[in-house]
């Protein structure tokens, strides 16, 4: 396996894992991929030179109008956003997930992690994640329907 930045040349593939979770992380287009090619931490995962999964985290003063990434702006002073993780179905459960966080993790330095996990709809498995990973719960937010775990890491 190898992590890398992501390339233009990726962004076919990362729209395609992108919406095929869309219940999750919302349907895109490429143009989202191609406006935040240079934020804090976008990478992708290869296996054999494939494309298998991908993390999108950006920092505090990115121009982001996600209603989640508002949520920790009006909370917290400095941090990195992690927006999207996505692995393809057929590489989950072989720690990919697990070495793109990591990389982060190791390069963030003192600056804090935020994410949010779906808890309704329930995404248990990323919740199960996040916990182990060492997240902590600092808050939840509702809107349009859906509920999602706010979640800091130092």
């Amino acid at each position: 396996m190898n992590i890398r930045r992501a390339q233009e040349k990726d962004l076919p593939k990362i729209l395609e894992l992108n919406n095929i979770e869309s219940k999750w992380v919302g349907k895109k287009e490429i143009g989202f991929f191609q406006k935040y090619m240079n934020i804090s931490f976008f990478s992708v995962i290869e296996d054999t030179e494939k494309v298998v999964g991908f993390l999108m985290a950006m920092d505090h003063d990115t121009d982001y109008d996600s209603i989640n990434f508002l949520w920790f702006k009006n909370k917290f002073r400095k941090y990195y956003y992690i927006d999207r993780v996505i692995v393809d179905e057929s590489m989950r459960g072989k720690g990919i997930a697990s070495m793109l966080y990591k990389e982060v993790i190791d390069k963030k330095g003192p600056v804090p992690l935020v994410a949010e996990v779906a808890i309704k709809p329930s995404n248990e498995s990323s919740v199960k994640f996040h916990d182990k990973v060492g997240f902590k719960e600092v808050g939840t937010l509702t809107s349009d329907g859906k509920k999602v775990r706010m979640y800091y890491l130092d």
